[in-house]
Formats: C-alpha cells, sequence, structure tokens
C-alpha cells in the first residue's frame, strides 16, 4: 500500500503503530461499522479486525474499490 508494506501511523490519542499490510487475513474477524474518520489511507473506510480465535485486537481492515489488511506487527511476531 502507498509503495511499502509496511506503515507506522499514531492514531488520535498519540498511540504508535507499526502495521504490516496484506490482500488478505483468514485468521481475522471484522467487528462494529466502517468509518472513514481519521483514516490513515485516504479513501478508504476502516474496520476494526479481530483474532477470530481469542477475539484479540489485531488491526483494521480499509475498504474502498479494493481491500485490504493493515494488522499491528507486534502482535503477529
Amino acid at each position: 500500500m502507498n509503495g511499502s508494506h509496511e506503515h507506522c501511523f499514531l492514531n488520535p490519542s498519540g498511540i504508535r503503530y507499526v502495521v504490516g499490510c496484506w490482500a488478505a487475513a483468514p485468521g481475522c474477524v471484522a467487528e462494529g461499522e466502517r468509518s472513514a474518520v481519521w483514516t490513515w489511507f485516504p479513501g478508504y473506510a476502516w474496520q476494526v479486525e479481530l483474532c477470530r480465535s481469542c477475539s484479540t485486537h489485531l488491526g483494521w481492515s480499509f475498504h474502498a474499490a479494493t481491500s485490504f489488511y493493515a494488522l499491528i506487527r507486534e502482535l503477529l511476531l
């Protein structure tokens, strides 16, 4: 995404996230509504993604004409 697999962002509370982007994340399940507020990728609405097995927050999916997953790197190691 935007020429890179890995990105670093701050959320509105100042929490820093390093995410990796993937086309698919079969171990994730979406939670809540999509939102375009404070999106890290302009033109994309985001949605929280949880671990399908334990419900831990793993990152976000981003949706526009195409979709992708931005998952928190430290949680995937």
